[in-house]
């Protein structure tokens, strides 16, 4: 039962992590990498995994930018799937899963975007803007809002 309910929330974090890919990609179209946060932090950990300046990584590598990106959403789905049950034990948990899981993709975006942004520009080299924090915030919530509703029925 639980591995089944596991592998659910895995299924509806890799299909909201799709979503969240989709929603960003034309901000990458038209900005290039540095307009959406999230791929580039994902490119400073594949140039550190592979050995190589993040700025010798280009197009080419963008395949694994977004295979690294739709893993985050794999793993995060799981985590939000172990946590969804004591999400309902708050106060505010028992409202819905779309608010549980928009508010649990907003605390990503502050762990994972906000809290290690100079260490990301430092080992990159490159800064991260405002401007694609602000595109990672927006798809963060379309990756909560997609994640609530795709785990209630996964």
């Amino acid at each position: 039962m639980v591995s089944s309910t596991l592998l659910g929330a895995a299924f509806a974090g890799l299909v909201a992590a799709a979503v969240m890919t989709l929603f960003e990609f034309p901000f990458w179209k038209i900005l290039g990498m540095n307009g959406v946060a999230e791929w580039q932090t994902n490119w400073v950990i594949i140039s550190k995994l592979t050995r190589e300046p993040s700025n010798r990584i280009q197009s080419p590598r963008i395949s694994w930018t977004i295979a690294l990106h739709l893993w985050h959403g794999v793993a995060a789905g799981i985590v939000f799937g172990l946590l969804l049950p004591f999400l309902t034990v708050l106060p505010t948990g028992s409202i819905s899963v779309l608010l549980d899981a928009v508010v649990y993709s907003v605390a990503l975006w502050i762990i994972f975007m906000i809290a290690p942004r100079k260490a990301f520009e430092s080992a990159g080299g490159t800064p991260i803007s405002n401007c694609s924090l602000l595109v990672a915030l927006a798809s963060h919530f379309v990756y909560g809002i997609s994640l609530g509703l795709l785990v209630t029925i996964a």
